[in-house]
């Protein structure tokens, strides 16, 4: 891809959509709905190869908004408190409300003794973001395990926005690199301990090497790949390769401790997407079905380990056999339903308020300042 056309991506995409990740988030959540709905060996490897394809992308696309307000820090145009409260401002406002939202619902089902949410601590580990460190300690419990990967999200957001803005841009790469290095070591050291496999799967440290090699993709973008690698067959044998990484692993325990190196594969397929907005592939990815999706997968992924259609049925008198699909299939669209209402009717709202609000500040930050 010739580098004009590159730099043309950049200026779109760093504030607009990029064509083909939507799919890519809802192929991601897919694999973790299955795993939770349809609980197997395979399907438990899967589910985290899911979390972990939402990690990598997270990394990539939050490594560019962080480079691009560094590179205003250094221009001038911005100062360092402006931009990590912009970013802290954006990310809350998209993550929260609903998140929030959806805790104090299931405090109340709780109180009428619909759900099972576990005990207080359980409960306040949720609400501050470190309920990963409580299952670590004590197991998954409830329906809400799903909840540690959005903890580590918030985690990385706290350790890294200010590492990135506050340093020098053209060390981002060696934060990443840091990063990474951390992670294995982490991973390194729990194995020497004997740490049960589970600490691998949530442990914060090990999961930033992922939004890191994310990161490292982010700022290699633009770097035109090599021609075996650019094109709809490569984009294709890479995004099969993630695929079939999971059932190449002949139990848990081998894919917590190596099944992150097939993470490079989805940082590479990452980077082909990007730089292939008008292929095949891309536009396939694109498909309104899974765009859709890719859009509500974050309520979607919030919500649908507490869906279970089968219950709701028997709770009104249905007193029917229904097979294990169906229920899947109805967990799906109640899901995908609950999810959209609240995307278009709560969290978009929200969003753009705090959007419109954060673009006025930034203008006014960089509007120079008059004479006295």
């Amino acid at each position: 891809m010739p580098v004009a056309r590159l730099e043309d991506l950049l200026s779109t995409t760093l504030t607009g959509r990029i064509r083909g990740f939507d799919g890519l988030r809802a192929i991601a959540f897919l694999l973790v709905f299955v795993s939770h709905k349809a609980p197997t060996p395979l399907t438990d490897r899967y589910g985290t190869g899911g979390v972990w394809i939402f990690f990598v992308l997270s990394g990539f696309l939050i490594t560019r908004i962080l480079a691009h307000s560094r590179e205003k820090i250094e221009t001038g145009s911005s100062s360092p408190w402006t931009e990590l409260s912009l970013f802290y401002i954006r990310r809350t406002s998209r993550i929260f409300p609903v998140y929030y939202a959806f805790l104090a619902a299931l405090t109340i089902l709780a109180t009428l003794g619909l759900i099972d949410i576990g005990e207080p601590a359980r409960q306040v580990s949720n609400w501050l973001y470190v309920c990963n460190f409580y299952i670590d300690r004590w197991g998954w419990r409830t329906d809400l395990g799903h909840l540690w990967s959005l903890a580590v999200e918030e985690q990385f957001y706290l350790l890294y926005a200010p590492l990135v803005v506050v340093l020098a841009r053209h060390r981002l790469p060696q934060i990443c690199m840091a990063l990474i290095t951390l992670s294995v070591v982490t991973h390194a050291t729990l194995l020497w301990r004997g740490s049960w496999h589970v600490s691998f799967e949530i442990n914060s440290l090990i999961n930033f090497g992922l939004m890191a090699i994310g990161g490292l993709a982010g700022l290699a973008a633009e770097r035109p790949l090599p021609a075996p690698l650019r094109g709809d067959l490569p984009l294709l044998a890479s995004l099969a390769a993630i695929l079939a990484a999971p059932a190449l692993f002949p139990d848990i325990d081998s894919w917590a401790h190596f099944g992150r190196i097939p993470a490079a594969l989805t940082a590479l397929a990452l980077v082909q997407i990007y730089q292939d907005q008008h292929g095949r592939v891309a536009w396939l990815l694109d498909l309104a079905p899974l765009r859709g999706l890719g859009i509500i997968s974050y309520g979607a992924y919030l919500f649908h380990p507490v869906i279970k259609s089968g219950d709701l049925l028997h709770l009104v008198g249905y007193q029917g056999e229904l097979r294990h699909s169906a229920v899947m299939l109805l967990d799906l669209l109640v899901t995908v339903g609950l999810a959209s209402a609240s995307y278009r009717l709560f969290e978009r709202p929200i969003r753009n308020a705090v959007l419109a609000i954060c673009a006025n500040r930034s203008h006014e930050a960089s509007r120079p300042s008059m004479p006295s």
